[in-house]
C-alpha cells in the first residue's frame, strides 16, 4: 500500500522537527541555529518583473535548501515506530509504503487498517494529512482463482486497488512480473534512440563525442 502525504514539506510541523532533534540529544548552538533557520521565513511570487506582497511561511521547511531534507527525514521517520510489528514499512524521505503478508485476506485487511489508523493519528498530532485519492493499494497474489482485494479506508474513503503502482522509480504489478516496468523503460529508451538518430546524420549531424555525451546525459535519467 502506497501512502501519500499531502504537501508533506509545506505542512511539516516545525516544533515537531525541533522536538525530534531534542529527543536525539542535540545540544549547544546547533538547535538554536536550526530554530532561527526555520523561523520568520518570508517568500514572494515573481511574475516577470512584478513581485507579489511578502508572505510569512508559518509551517513547513524551506524548499530548495540543503537542510530541508536533513531536517524533514528524522521527524517524518518517527512514523515507522508507531506501526504494528506485523506490518512492514519502507520510507524514503516522504515516499512511504506499508505491507502485510498472510494466508487470509481478512487478516491482512485488519492489520493494514490498524496501521493506517495509527498513521492517521500520528498525522493529526503532527500537522500532516493523508490523501486517500493519491494513495493506492496493490494486492500481490499469484492465486489463479477469484480472490478479493483488501478494503482499506482513509477518512471513510476507500483506497483504490490498482493493478500496478510506481514506487521509488520501479513499477510494481500485482503478479510481480515487472513487465510494466520493462515496457516503460523500453518506451523511454526508444525516445532516446530517436533523439540520437535525428542528431546523427553524417552530413551535418553531431560528432561522436557530442553524441556520446547526449547518450550519457539521457541514459542516466532512465
Amino acid at each position: 500500500m502506497i501512502v501519500d502525504i499531502e504537501m508533506a514539506y509545506d505542512h511539516t510541523w516545525r516544533h515537531g522537527i525541533l522536538r525530534s532533534l531534542h529527543g536525539s540529544e542535540f545540544q549547544g548552538n546547533l538547535p538554536i541555529f536550526l530554530q532561527n533557520f526555520l523561523s520568520s521565513r518570508i517568500f514572494r511570487v515573481r511574475l516577470g518583473n512584478i513581485f507579489s506582497q511578502p508572505f510569512m511561511q508559518d509551517e513547513g521547511v524551506p524548499q530548495g535548501s540543503v537542510l530541508s531534507v536533513t531536517l524533514f527525514s528524522p521527524h517524518f521517520s518517527k512514523i515507522l515506530t508507531i506501526l504494528p510489528s506485523t506490518v512492514s514499512a519502507t520510507l524514503y524521505v516522504d515516499d512511504s509504503q506499508i505491507s502485510c503478508q498472510g494466508s487470509g485476506i481478512n487478516l491482512i485487511e485488519r492489520q493494514l487498517q490498524n496501521a493506517v489508523n495509527k498513521i492517521l493519528l500520528w498525522c493529526n498530532e503532527n500537522g500532516h494529512t493523508l490523501s486517500p485519492t493519491k494513495s493506492s493499494c496493490v494486492h500481490f497474489c499469484r492465486k489463479r482463482g477469484m480472490h478479493p482485494d483488501p478494503v482499506i479506508s482513509i477518512y471513510d474513503t476507500v483506497i483504490p486497488a490498482v493493478e500496478k503502482v510506481p514506487f521509488l522509480g520501479i513499477i510494481l504489478d500485482r503478479k510481480l512480473t515487472f513487465l510494466p516496468h520493462v515496457l516503460h523503460l523500453r518506451k523511454r529508451c526508444e525516445k532516446l534512440l530517436n533523439i540520437i538518430k535525428v542528431l546523427s546524420p553524417t552530413s551535418w549531424g553531431a560528432d561522436r563525442t557530442a553524441l556520446l555525451r547526449i547518450y550519457q546525459c539521457c541514459s542516466f535519467t532512465l
